[in-house]
């Protein structure tokens, strides 16, 4: 399988949520979110507009929140993308990144926001930053976030774009089979339907299922490869219990 972004529907979406983020009027906020069921590839998607924007002379900062984040370990974490240690106390810090911020013109982007949400101060703190640059804050999630968020009136109202990362359609797991196998191999729109059907569009069991036909296709030197190819091998990982 090839190494690379195709460029499907929740991607192209995701662009151009951040396209008018950034093309937006100064009367508009600039917070945006996307959110959407673990699998659907977001912050693969994320990662790889930071990556594009970066190739264009773009500064975007990137941040991974974890389970056991603190206000203090957030901030640390911002600072590491802006290439310094923490200063404390944390005032010191916030007002770091803020100048670095707006002297850059550094836009972030928070991923895994949901381990966070639940904390006050850190997304006050977030909130402290976004007013004091007006720069585009871009927070990642679950489906939950947004939900979670609305309970932050002064947060929930500066987001001005939104994207909901939707399961993979039939024309996704075309683009991606089409896109993505290394091999001049065709699969069938049969199997393409059954994968999109047993993967629930999650993008992760997409692509498992598609290196599987494709070392299929390889190893018994095949161009082409519907269900009646297939036959009865497993394509997911079957977690129904058996009878006894």
């Amino acid at each position: 399988m090839k190494h690379k972004i195709v460029e499907v529907k929740n991607v192209l979406r995701t662009q151009d949520m951040f396209a008018n983020l950034q093309s937006r009027s100064d009367i508009t906020p600039g917070i945006g979110l996307i959110h959407g069921a673990s699998g659907f590839g977001k912050t693969t998607t994320v990662t790889y507009m930071v990556n594009q924007l970066t190739s264009m002379g773009s500064l975007p900062a990137f941040v991974r929140c974890c389970a056991t984040d603190t206000p203090s370990s957030f901030l640390a974490r911002v600072m590491k993308e802006l290439g310094s240690e923490p200063i404390f106390p944390l005032r010191k810090s916030v007002d770091f990144i803020i100048n670095t911020m707006n002297e850059q013109q550094i836009a972030l982007f928070v991923d895994e926001a949901d381990h966070i949400v639940g904390q006050s101060k850190t997304m006050e703190t977030i909130r402290d930053i976004y007013d004091a640059t007006e720069l585009p804050v871009v927070l990642i999630g679950m489906e939950e976030i947004a939900r979670r968020i609305s309970h932050r009136k002064q947060l929930f109202n500066r987001i001005s774009e939104w994207v909901e990362f939707m399961p993979a359609d039939n024309e996704d797991v075309s683009m991606f089979a089409s896109e993505l196998l290394e091999i001049d191999v065709e699969v069938g729109e049969d199997l393409l339907d059954y994968i999109r059907q047993r993967s629930g569009g999650e993008v992760r069991r997409t692509l498992i299922a598609l290196e599987k036909i494709e070392r299929f296709a390889l190893s018994n030197e095949l161009d082409f490869v519907d269900k009646a190819v297939w036959g009865d091998g497993q394509l997911f990982l079957n977690h129904t219990r058996r009878q006894v």
